[in-house]
């Protein structure tokens, strides 16, 4: 099975509820034997399913090993990935929820189809759907299917903005992917300032008590 060593890099910005929130989504990578491909975002952490066990974050989703008529591992990759679809042992959309937001997300695919779809929602309640076709289109790809093709499809969520949940879609059988990666959001100053302002008035109220 052929794998794509090196996929073209392009750049798709989709507004998401405030010009200051402008998330841009990327897609490339190089292949690692036996996991796919992986992010090569700084600081990430990555979740790869090998454990077998779905994350309880994780809604609907189901862990596959291999190939079947239903799904089809991504290429290079012999571990356990998540399968979103309409067969008897899948489920679609597969939603994963990030209560405390992100600043980035990242994930593995594998053999993009027009009838795959994946879902952002940010913490405005704003959200943002790429197609299979955009999603293939950000690697310069197609999408037909084709399982000798991978790509790693990163999402930033821009300033201002966090991204709550991910929602992977597929009309057939089937989205699969793996290697989900992601950085937790870093509270905004005027948060720290709000916070500070808090602090600042208990210690004011503790005073006036003491005294």
């Amino acid at each position: 099975m052929k794998i794509l060593s090196t996929l073209a890099c392009a750049t798709l910005a989709a507004a998401a509820g405030s010009a200051s929130a402008v998330p841009t989504f990327t897609a490339g990578g190089t292949a690692l034997a036996g996991q796919g491909l992986v992010t090569s975002v700084a600081g990430a952490t990555t979740i790869d399913f090998n454990s077998g066990i779905l994350p309880a974050n994780y809604i609907d989703g189901a862990l596959f090993t291999g190939t079947n008529s239903n799904h089809a591992a991504p290429p290079g990759d012999m571990s356990k990935y998540l399968s979103a679809g309409t067969s008897s042992d899948q489920h679609s959309p597969v939603t994963a929820n990030f209560s405390s937001g992100l600043s980035y997300f990242g994930f593995y695919m594998g053999s993009p189809d027009t009838y795959n779809s994946v879902t952002y929602t940010f913490a405005d309640h704003s959200s943002t759907t790429l197609t299979g076709l955009q999603l293939a289109t950000l690697a310069g790809d197609a999408a037909n299917g084709n399982q000798s093709v991978g790509l790693y499809v990163n999402a930033f969520a821009g300033v201002g903005s966090k991204i709550t949940s991910v929602a992977f879609h597929s009309t057939q059988n089937a989205f699969e992917t793996d290697n989900h990666a992601f950085i937790t959001a870093v509270p905004e100053p005027e948060t720290y300032a709000m916070l500070l302002a808090g602090l600042g008035m208990l210690g004011f109220m503790l005073r006036r008590k003491s005294s």
